[in-house]
């Protein structure tokens, strides 16, 4: 047995947990125990069973609760839970952890630690609730957004398609056309963002996804 699975469970039960903590317990310093409390939780939350997945959350939510001090763990597990909470639609949830993610970028003037599109995720968030008068909240965002962090195409991607969305569903016909087309252009690049990791960066996009930017672009 690799000397780290004891931090990577996929599965969850009082046997692996009663394991995990005398593990975590025995560990060496705040930031080691953060640091398995977060990738422990990670597993859990990629589960596709749900009980499996709250379980990733209650660990979460420990770690911002006992190593608040551990400031990449801290802000990274928040992130993690504004990811969790935006896939299942909770999206107050979701919204406050990305918050908390957003006015550490402001305050430390810096990104690192996260995925560095959280405003675009706030942004996203908006555009699925479908209130009217967010949009126009959810296109500033978008377009006050530093192009210097849109570096992989995935992150290309992802932030042509939520303009292009974000600008259909404000009737800016034209600018939703421009950034469909970009969009689509991007999903169908072949050339990497690495020579030696040929798969890094690439975008992904369900069916779904890819219908609604060519029906923008056929407007």
């Amino acid at each position: 047995m690799a000397a780290d699975n004891w931090y990577r469970n996929k599965v969850w039960d009082t046997e692996i947990e009663k394991n995990f903590e005398y593990r975590l317990k025995d560990s060496i310093g705040t930031f080691n125990q953060a640091q398995y409390v977060r990738i422990q939780a990670t597993y859990l939350l990629e589960s596709e069973e749900k009980t499996t997945q709250l379980g990733g959350v209650n660990l979460m939510e420990r770690l911002l609760k006992e190593f608040p001090e551990e400031e990449f763990s801290f802000i990274f597990a928040h992130e993690q839970l504004g990811d969790y909470y935006l896939s299942t639609g909770e999206f107050q949830k979701a919204e406050k952890h990305f918050r908390v993610v957003a006015d550490y970028y402001e305050n430390k003037k810096s990104s690192i630690g996260t995925s560095a599109n959280v405003d675009l995720k706030i942004a996203e968030i908006f555009l699925t609730e479908n209130k009217t008068e967010k949009l126009e909240d959810a296109y500033r965002i978008c377009k006050n957004y530093p192009l210097t962090e849109v570096a992989f195409n995935n992150d290309k991607f992802y932030y042509a398609e939520l303009l292009a969305q974000i600008c259909s569903k404000m009737h800016n016909t034209e600018e939703a056309k421009e950034f469909a087309k970009a969009a689509i252009e991007i999903y169908r690049t072949k050339e990497p963002n690495y020579i030696r990791f040929k798969s890094a960066g690439f975008p992904k996009a369900t069916v779904s996804q890819l219908r609604i930017l060519e029906q923008i672009v056929n407007e």
